[in-house]
């Protein structure tokens, strides 16, 4: 029971963390820069951006009202559709989200901080502000997979499409991109007719695509961090006890295959093992306790499917 406990409080955490970055990611960095991101918080950001103005006294038409507005029905679904652990975690997440907005806007939480980071007369440095915050919003979307749930809006959309199309996680990630594009492009549209500014409209524009990349940069490094793993390729002749020290140490499998040197002509054995980075200092120990005279080397892999590798793609599942 205690570890049950412990594990639910430890993903509620990882909500609570999630939800705060991406917090202080729209609030206090892209929102006083002309800046949405895609998904439900872009368009809840636009809305925010045309209706208030970012002003605090306006809360009540922010950015935090909006995103659970926008996120009402893909929720309905979700609650309908999929598993109620998934569906409640989502929920969650946008709930802490939308808390922390409203939190952060009545109380005008973006001033202050540009009063902190930003010298007297002088105008916020909106490139430093683009990149920290579109690095802190690319992180939320990592942890919040981690714990099997979604960060709501596009996310949820391009995997119900995913599943009822039969189309791959890559396939669905495209989506998702081109529709975050589409939403970019829509507010910055939206923006001009409503705001007249043709200058501003093209810099929100550039500005959220760039944002939008490097959160997606962050999240590419933070998911190859779950599967960072190389080809370790070991020609010995001594291929059993090779093979064997590899297992114990390293608990990974190995492949043996039959070689012949362009050299020597003669047909050794290499051993072929798929480890983590941080394993590489204990493999070589152990190539070089085995047979010092074995002939080694290293390979980057992209992705790593399968026992004793963390895969953290989500699949939506049916409520059964």
């Amino acid at each position: 029971m205690k570890s049950k406990i412990w594990y639910n409080l430890k993903q509620i955490l990882i909500i609570l963390g999630a939800a705060l970055a991406a917090a202080v990611s729209i609030e206090l960095l892209l929102l006083p820069s002309n800046v949405v991101v895609g998904g439900a918080s872009g368009i809840a950001s636009i809305l925010d951006i045309l209706l208030t103005n970012t002003n605090s006294a306006k809360w009540y038409f922010s950015v935090g009202v909006w995103v659970v507005a926008v996120n009402i029905p893909i929720l309905i679904y979700t609650f309908v559709r999929f598993r109620k652990r998934f569906a409640v975690k989502t929920l969650l997440y946008v709930v802490f989200l939308a808390a922390f907005l409203l939190v952060f806007r009545i109380c005008n939480l973006a001033e202050i901080f540009k009063k902190a980071m930003v010298a007297e007369g002088e105008d916020i440095d909106k490139v430093l502000y683009v990149v920290i915050g579109g690095a802190l919003h690319g992180v939320s979307l990592p942890m919040i997979l981690s714990v099997n749930a979604s960060t709501g809006g596009s996310d949820v959309v391009g995997l119900i499409v995913q599943r009822h199309s039969k189309k791959s996680s890559s396939d669905a990630m495209r989506l998702i991109l081109a529709t975050n594009i589409v939403i970019l492009l829509a507010s910055s549209l939206s923006y001009y007719f409503v705001r007249g500014d043709s200058i501003e409209a093209i810099n929100m524009f550039i500005y959220s695509v760039a944002a939008m990349f490097i959160g997606e940069i962050v999240q590419e490094l933070i998911f190859k961090g779950f599967s960072a793993a190389v080809e370790l390729e070991v020609t010995t002749e001594k291929p059993l006890e090779m093979a064997q020290a590899l297992q114990n140490e390293l608990k990974h499998g190995t492949t043996s295959v039959k070689v012949v040197g362009g050299y020597s002509h003669q047909e050794r054995d290499m051993i072929i093992c798929i480890v983590n980075k941080s394993q590489l200092p204990r493999a070589r120990r152990v190539i070089s306790e085995v047979d010092p005279g074995a002939f080694a080397y290293v390979e980057n892999v992209k992705e790593v499917i399968g026992r004793g590798f963390a895969n953290k793609e989500i699949e939506l599942e049916d409520n059964k």
